[in-house]
């Protein structure tokens, strides 16, 4: 059915619930994968053409929605709705059967190219028989050959800083996100990587090397508005809030809370790469906690070490938390929090329920007229660490992309996890907390094309580690992306385009 040309995306829901998947996409998808695997681990494993037309053929069956650029057409996005549905169901009946289990075979995929050139030739030629009009062929063949790269980051404290290394190697190998989704960490990680097309490692290992415990951390001694009261108050604008500042043409900068004059603070619809950033919000009702009970949890720790002699009755406190109802809030996905401050998103993304407080205090009218508005609409009556509802948040990242976020659709997902469960001396007073954090993360995973889960990673509570040990961090994190990072470049693409499969007359060469 031809469900035309979009030019606006659709509302974001606070939350996503259904898969947004048609079938036969995910398995196709995960067949797609396996096979660059093995052509990244043996590149003359298939012919030039034959791999261009199994691969074609694979990312046609990906698409839902194409955007058409103004130079091709009518600008928009052309919805395929249930265009593609016996298309896809051929074709992984084909693929499939050249598999052995999760190994392609190669003599069947050898035999088999014929029919699936000829399968993906007529749902071409279908596509842009039931769209005609509203979608190029250059359109079509545009998204088929090239695919956007999204990417969730998970939360975990100091284990997060294995993303920064991985985070350059992806930006070596040419491998710019289209959009990011954080949590926690993965949202502190995620907010300086948003700021700019391409990354530096510089300037974190240099804000890093200015940093101290006491100068993160304060005691909590005031009210609280928004945050959930706890040990130790977080000075995030106090500490990296110049990073995140911008010249304010208005002149009204003094005005915009705690920054100088002619300036203010980053709004997250102001971020070069879009970001969405994960909290959780409290839930009014029987068996709610109450509050006050947090404010002094962790009372005399004044450095990591002493917080990890409380580690146990941390975990308990906040296993009991995660029992609480609870809502996710995805922060820079609508019309208000995209004119969140990134700082406050980081912030109550960040505010580990008992241990950290963070709040609006300050003098800000507009930030704390923009709070209370989204809380009351959500239903929420304090906000805490996004990991205790989602933290990996790459079904978010996908939804955002789907929505229009992005002007391309259908990407490519991946998650990098430094919280999973391990066996470790460092980590075994934390495991109850990664298996919470597991648990809200099967989501995540199962919408994710690939997950890089690192190993060797700091532990939890080094938020706020020494030179050499974040260069450590930075390294392992180096060290375990970097084999993927040949499959991730392939799966994004582009495609060369087949000849089997694009007749020479319609077939584009636009990038």
């Amino acid at each position: 059915m031809v469900r035309g040309v979009v030019t606006e995306p659709s509302p974001a829901p606070s939350a996503p619930n259904a898969d947004p998947h048609p079938p036969f996409v995910r398995e196709l998808g995960r067949l797609e994968l396996e096979l660059v695997r093995q052509l990244v681990a043996d590149p003359s494993w298939l012919v030039a053409d034959d791999e261009a037309v199994v691969r074609w053929a694979l990312s046609l069956a990906r698409l839902s929605a194409v955007p058409v650029r103004a130079d091709e057409g009518a600008a928009g996005v052309v919805e395929l709705g249930e265009a593609g549905l016996s298309y896809r169901q051929r074709l992984h009946a084909l693929v499939s059967s050249c598999f052995d289990g999760e190994r392609p075979r190669r003599d069947a995929l050898r035999a088999a190219v014929g029919p699936i050139a000829a399968l993906a030739q007529g749902e071409r030629a279908a596509l842009l028989g039931t769209f005609a009009g509203c979608l190029p062929a250059a359109s079509l063949d545009r998204a088929t050959r090239r695919r956007p790269l999204v990417l969730a980051m998970g939360g975990g404290g100091g284990t997060g800083y294995v993303y920064v290394g991985a985070l350059s190697v992806l930006d070596q190998a040419g491998l710019t996100p289209s959009l990011i989704a954080g949590t926690s960490m993965g949202a502190v990680i995620g907010a300086f990587r948003a700021r700019t097309k391409g990354f530096s490692l510089g300037n974190i290992r240099q804000l890093l090397s200015r940093l101290s415990w006491r100068k993160v951390f304060r005691w909590f001694d005031t009210d609280s508005r928004f945050g959930l009261p706890a040990t130790l108050k977080l000075g995030l604008r106090e500490v990296i809030g110049h990073e995140f500042l911008i010249d304010d043409s208005s002149g009204l900068g003094g005005w915009d809370g705690d920054a100088p004059p002619q300036k203010r603070f980053l709004r997250m619809s102001e971020l070069t790469i879009p970001l969405r950033i994960t909290v959780a919000g409290l839930v009014p009702g029987e068996g709610a906690l109450d509050p006050e009970r947090y404010a002094h949890l962790l009372t005399g720790v004044n450095d990591a070490s002493s917080l990890r002699r409380r580690a146990t009755s941390l975990g308990r406190a906040l296993q009991e938390i995660a029992r609480q109802p609870v809502r996710p809030l995805y922060l820079g996905g609508d019309d208000r929090t995209r004119e969140f401050d990134v700082l406050d998103a980081v912030g109550f993304s960040s505010a580990v329920p008992g241990v950290i407080h963070y709040d609006i205090l300050r003098d800000d009218p507009r930030m704390v007229e923009l709070v209370t508005d989204v809380m009351r609409r959500e239903g929420v009556t304090r906000l805490v660490d996004g990991g205790l509802v989602d933290n990996l948040p790459a079904r978010e990242a996908w939804r955002a992309v789907q929505t229009g976020a992005v002007v391309d659709r259908d990407p490519f997902v991946l998650s990098l996890d430094a919280f999973a469960p391990q066996l470790s001396t460092r980590h075994l007073l934390f495991l109850p907390l990664m298996h919470i954090a597991a648990e809200n993360s099967r989501q995540g995973r199962e919408q994710s094309h690939l997950v890089v889960t690192f190993k060797d990673v700091l532990s939890p509570l080094a938020v706020v580690p020494g030179p050499a040990d974040f260069l450590r961090a930075v390294e392992n994190g180096r060290r375990e992306m970097a084999p993927h990072v040949p499959v991730v470049q392939k799966m994004v693409g582009p495609i060369p385009d087949p000849p089997a499969i694009l007749a020479p007359s319609s077939s584009s060469t636009a990038p």
